[in-house]
């Protein structure tokens, strides 16, 4: 028990700090308080105060139950005895006498909050953070804990409001506006959530959370030149940050700053001098950058330490592809499809080389070889059914292009394939079927509209449709020599073989040395009577295209 000579002045230490507290209470209301308690009373609970100021909370929790025994109807003491309650973890006893409080204030919901934050009950306790809020909407810790509940509850709206309502009401919080951005940025809000990052670095400009942020939500919004910046900002903060110089690099890449990129990546291998990672990236960098030597010699440096490494093979391969070293080239995607078959660029590059060697038999047996072993098979279908159909192998071609077809039923690329190689085997119905598929699911691609349009010209039939499909081609592509000729012989073929003339002439600007040009150039010229000029055309269509039976006999038969 604290002696009465001493009890005035700890007495009149209290007043003053409850007159000046910020718990919510006017001064009127405090006097009201000291009125209202017994002289015993009150003489427990400045007990009680003071033993919890020297941290003595078991005698102070005596000396509040001493007070309360006295005048359990006094708000002030159950709060007192709830607060010291929560400081010990006795969680229970605390909440128990928080509840029994009436009428609650703002710190009491508070408290009531803190209670169930405790024991893991996150709803009760964003209801009475709620209220406290209610009842004073300048509660800062209730404001604050109502914001991070509602983050960990994924309602990202709600703590949006609440950090908001805190930002509002203080003159500048980092955690706060960061909290807020980080937010914003997640609902896709980048303007927003910029702004805020901006004000937490107009403050501290050094913050690196923030410019970690600011540089992801400028990547977010495709402002690449803006993210690099900030990352760079960072990373003069961290220069030994090699995830950081990755995106940095990787940033450059996208955006074309392949000499920056070498920079950054050369800076990577100096900070990191055994990270052999780095190394591989300066390769494909400087492989990039078209800078084959460089490239192919840190590659080999790299193999010699990981020689099971299949994509640095595969790059060593890309460049002997490039100095036109096949052989070497076979032999690295060899080696590339040997320490990993199941990924089909390998391949793809292995079969390019003997195509390159017109090798196609045995880019077929490279395509159906790499067809057991990749999962995704669909692109590799494709070149096998064009590589058949290249060797005019039209039935097996029809085959596979059809499984891939079947596999990606809207990829035009395969379907364009499909149809052409049912032109070139002579089942013109099914071509036709096939173009028009292809020309629903993409009727803007010229190069289908000229091809079916051509077919039907050729034909001389649906004259009307074909006109109007070529001539949407040239919409599209106005100097393809290709389409000027489709066009002028759709004309020739409607019978104005005047303006088919015309149209012939400016594909043969384009195209000097396309014998089918020339040939329809010379049929016009017949049909107009200009037989010299017709003979003249033909002869050289056939000096372009010698095995072409049809202009022999056209040769032939010319008075």
């Amino acid at each position: 028990m604290i002696k009465r000579s001493t009890l005035r002045f700890w007495l009149l230490l209290l007043i003053c700090a409850l007159l000046n507290s910020p718990d919510g209470r006017s001064a009127e209301e405090d006097k009201t308080f000291e009125g209202q308690m017994s002289p015993e009373a009150f003489e427990h609970f400045v007990n009680g105060d003071l033993y919890e100021l020297s941290g003595d909370f078991r005698a102070a929790i005596a000396e509040y139950q001493k007070a309360k025994a006295l005048q359990p109807e006094i708000p002030e003491i159950g709060y007192a005895l709830a607060r010291v309650h929560l400081a010990t973890k006795d969680i229970e006893s605390a909440k128990r006498e928080a509840l029994e409080i009436e009428p609650k204030d703002a710190r009491t919901y508070h408290l009531l909050g803190e209670c169930y934050r405790a024991i893991g009950e996150r709803d009760s306790a964003i209801e009475a953070y709620f209220k406290a809020v209610k009842l004073d909407s300048t509660h800062l810790n209730s404001l604050w804990y109502l914001a991070v509940l509602w983050q960990q509850k994924q309602d990202i709206d709600k703590a949006i409001q609440y950090w908001r309502k805190l930002g509002s009401l203080q003159s500048f919080s980092g955690s706060v506006h960061l909290q807020l951005a980080t937010l914003l940025s997640q609902k896709g809000e980048y303007d927003e959530a910029i702004s805020e990052y901006k004000r937490v670095l107009d403050v501290k400009p050094d913050n690196r959370k923030a410019l970690y942020e600011l540089g992801k939500s400028y990547e977010a919004q495709e402002d690449l030149k803006n993210a690099i910046m900030f990352y760079k900002k960072l990373l003069d903060l961290e220069p030994s940050n090699d995830q950081l110089r990755n995106r940095i690099i990787a940033l450059y890449y996208r955006t074309g700053q392949i000499e920056e990129a070498i920079k950054e990546a050369e800076s990577s291998t100096f900070f990191s001098p055994d990270d052999p990672e780095a190394q591989k990236r300066l390769g494909v960098l400087f492989l990039t950058q078209g800078d084959y030597h460089k490239a192919e010699s840190l590659f080999v440096s790299y193999t010699q330490d990981r020689p099971d490494d299949a994509q640095v093979h595969y790059y060593l391969g890309r460049i002997a592809f490039q100095k036109e070293d096949f052989e070497r080239a076979k032999t690295e995607f060899e080696t590339a499809v040997s320490i990993e078959d199941s990924v089909p660029d390998g391949w793809v590059n292995l079969a390019w080389v003997y195509l390159k060697q017109d090798s196609t038999k045995k880019a077929i047996q490279v395509y159906k070889k790499a067809i057991e072993k990749v999962n995704d098979k669909v692109g590799l279908l494709y070149l096998l059914g064009t590589a058949y159909a290249e060797e005019k192998q039209y039935d097996s071609a029809i085959v596979i292009l059809r499984k891939a077809s079947d596999r990606s039923p809207h990829d035009t690329q395969i379907l364009f394939a499909l149809g052409s190689t049912y032109e070139q085997s002579g089942d013109f119905d099914q071509a036709v079927a096939t173009f028009e598929r292809l020309i629903r699911i993409d009727s803007t691609q010229a190069s289908a509209l000229n091809y079916l349009g051509y077919m039907l010209a050729d034909k001389g039939i649906r004259l009307d449709e074909s006109q109007t499909m070529i001539r949407k081609a040239l919409e599209y592509e106005p100097d393809n020599g290709a389409y000027l000729d489709s066009y002028g012989w759709v004309l020739y073929r409607l019978g104005r073989v005047r303006e088919a003339e015309v149209q012939i002439k400016k594909a043969l600007e384009i195209l000097k040395d396309d014998p089918v040009i020339h040939e329809h150039l010379g049929d016009i010229y017949n049909a107009l009577g200009k037989t010299k000029k017709a003979k003249k055309a033909w002869e050289q269509a056939i000096n372009l295209d010698p095995d072409n039976q049809k202009l022999k006999e056209k040769l032939q038969n010319i008075k």
